[in-house]
């Protein structure tokens, strides 16, 4: 088992009581050799005496991303610039990252001269596609007045609510005919997929079956496009009618009985008796 660093804080505490009982005017306190001692069972260190990540590592996420967001170096203001990166590299890669990408909004939270809100929308973007999972209100929660209220961040709001309302008609129109609305994505090259894919989850629970110009709607897909969708997502074209789509049944989409059941106790029942023999 490996030698490790631990810092022993009693004997700095007892050498500053000594040096205040004489009378100095400072504490003295132990250089780093006499503070620290080799113990086995100590956390592990870095090159700057910071405890390295006890978390592994998630296989998309890079080594030293992780040595960042894992430790306190999460809220030192010189990482903005690689996490920052590290978000541009999620929106290529198609890879998200919740808890690198909330570590720089706490780091804008904590500094707002760095307040970057291109990288900000960026994040809201990889939230939006991490639906239906709620991140993208986490996000909103770490931001400060002033950013809620830019033009950007208010359109992106507008689209999330359209997707929690499952208004997906609604919510491609607006991305698509709203001027800056799309570009806010544009960097985001898997968003449509992703919107889809969610879009998917949920028609599967409302429906058993679906006209498949609806689902065409929802999905912003035509023809040869949404035929491909169709069957990549193991649905089926009606044998009898090729305007509907069948759909997986499940727990979710199955009709089930509402089944109401009062309990009325015996004095109660006995009042009721009892009035109505008052009313006779």
């Amino acid at each position: 088992m490996p030698v490790r660093k631990a810092t022993c804080q009693m004997v700095s505490l007892k050498l500053c009581r000594r040096d205040l009982r004489q009378g100095s005017h400072f504490c003295t306190m132990p250089s780093v050799e006499e503070e620290q001692y080799e113990a086995p069972g100590s956390p592990v260190t870095n090159g700057f005496g910071i405890p390295s990540p006890g978390i592994p590592c998630p296989p998309n996420r890079p080594e030293d991303i992780h040595r960042i967001v894992e430790t306190v170096d999460r809220y030192n203001p010189q990482n903005i610039p690689v996490l920052e990166s590290y978000v541009e590299e999620q929106m290529e890669r198609d890879v998200y990252d919740r808890d690198a990408c909330l570590a720089v909004l706490k780091l804008y939270q904590f500094n707002p001269t760095f307040n970057n809100i291109e990288v900000v929308t960026n994040i809201l973007g990889l939230a939006l596609g991490a639906l239906p999972d709620p991140d993208f209100n986490l996000c909103l929660y770490m931001l400060n007045e002033d950013i809620l209220t830019d033009n950007s961040v208010e359109k992106l709001i507008h689209l999330h609510h359209l997707l929690e309302q499952a208004k997906f008609q609604e919510f491609w129109t607006y991305l698509n005919t709203t001027e800056g609305a799309r570009d806010l994505v544009a960097k985001y090259l898997h968003f449509d997929r992703r919107i889809r894919e969610y879009a998917s989850v949920t028609v599967g629970i409302a429906y058993q079956a679906i006209e498949k110009e609806r689902l065409g709607e929802y999905l912003a897909l035509e023809s040869v496009d949404l035929d491909q969708w169709i069957a990549e997502k193991g649905w089926n074209v009606d044998a009898e009618d090729s305007k509907l789509v069948n759909l997986p049944i499940s727990k979710e989409n199955q009709a089930r009985p509402v089944i109401v059941q009062e309990s009325i106790r015996f004095e109660q029942l006995t009042k009721i008796i009892g009035y109505g023999r008052l009313t006779q």
